[in-house]
């Protein structure tokens, strides 16, 4: 058996695992929270802590851990293990996060996108397998994507592409976390739909989650308090306010979805992300949509799935890339 240390380092948490990359099989985990009030060398910490935990509870030694992989939310330099730009984790910017994990774990670090590394691990264990052809998007704090072509990731001139998250949904839109304006993820991520909902409470709507808001953090929605579930639990009780936000943010991430059928005409397209797990109405409206709005013969071509690893697509990734 191979094992490997997967790390997928996110918005709002950090999750560790160690995978036996031969099966898929996740041994054990860890997770700590990433939010932006922590800052880059706090949550550098979080991550490495995360990473001894996951080892030390799955009774594998640290010696027998092959080699570790992490899968980061934004742009990376693959070959110097570099941190480029991580809208979502403040303060990461040319970071050289491989080095600093090599010399705390003392083992092989790879970096990776975290998206490139959820699909990895949807294309070895998920919704992925079998097919050589196929688009994965995920949706969370932010939103990012990844394109697989002959069984092969396509990383694109820069190894940066995939990113529909940045693409351009409303020319004179909303500010994205990026710094450009009218980008997808500014209308369908998480970190959208929170903020929205804010804004909704402060105009005077009423909402379940009016609870939890003043937990929130206006200026990192992504990391506040309303997450994933709790938008879930509020759609299921009929709050009104949450209901057109997940309504409008499904039509803008239709239209993303749209763009790659036209686009591309992939074969498969796969959702994955915490919002996606949490609020299936959500990902059914954004996909029947898409189905309906797409050119037809690209649509008729094209099917649309939820990602089957869920929270582990990108530790799972993020150890089996190398393989890949």
């Amino acid at each position: 058996m191979v094992y490997r240390l997967g790390i997928d380092l996110g918005g709002t948490k950090v999750l560790a695992g160690v995978i036996d990359v031969e099966t898929g099989r996740v041994l054990c985990t860890a997770k700590k929270r990433s939010r932006a009030e922590h800052g880059s060398a706090d949550l550098i910490q979080r991550l490495i802590r995360a990473g001894k935990e996951a080892i030390a509870e799955s009774g594998v030694k640290p010696r027998d851990i092959e080699a570790i992989g992490i899968g980061v939310a934004g742009q990376i330099d693959r070959a110097k293990g570099v941190i480029i730009r991580a809208p979502n984790l403040a303060g990461m910017a040319n970071v050289n996060l491989a080095q600093i994990v090599r010399k705390e774990l003392d083992r092989p670090v790879s970096l990776y996108n975290d998206v490139e590394a959820a699909a990895a691990g949807e294309a070895a264990f998920g919704s992925g397998k079998g097919h050589r052809d196929f688009v994965v998007i995920f949706v969370g704090t932010g939103i990012g994507g990844s394109i697989y072509r002959n069984g092969k990731p396509v990383p694109g001139a820069t190894s940066t592409a995939g990113e529909i998250g940045h693409t351009v949904v409303d020319v004179d839109g909303r500010l994205c976390g990026c710094g450009q304006t009218g980008h997808l993820e500014a209308y369908a991520s998480r970190t959208a739909i929170v903020r929205t909902i804010l804004g909704g409470l402060q105009a005077g709507r009423s909402s379940v989650l009016a609870a939890v808001a003043g937990e929130a953090n206006p200026n990192d929605p992504g990391g506040s308090a309303i997450r994933s579930g709790a938008i879930a639990n509020a759609l299921a009780a009929g709050d009104e306010l949450t209901g057109e936000m997940l309504e409008s943010a499904a039509r803008y991430l239709a239209a993303g979805l749209v763009s790659v059928i036209n686009f591309y005409n992939p074969p498969l397209i796969i959702l994955g992300g915490g919002l996606i797990e949490a609020v299936d109405d959500f990902f059914q409206m954004a996909a029947e949509r898409a189905r309906h709005e797409a050119l037809a013969v690209g649509r008729e071509a094209v099917t649309i799935v939820k990602a089957a690893l869920g929270d582990n697509s990108g530790i799972v990734g993020a150890a089996v890339l190398p393989n890949l």
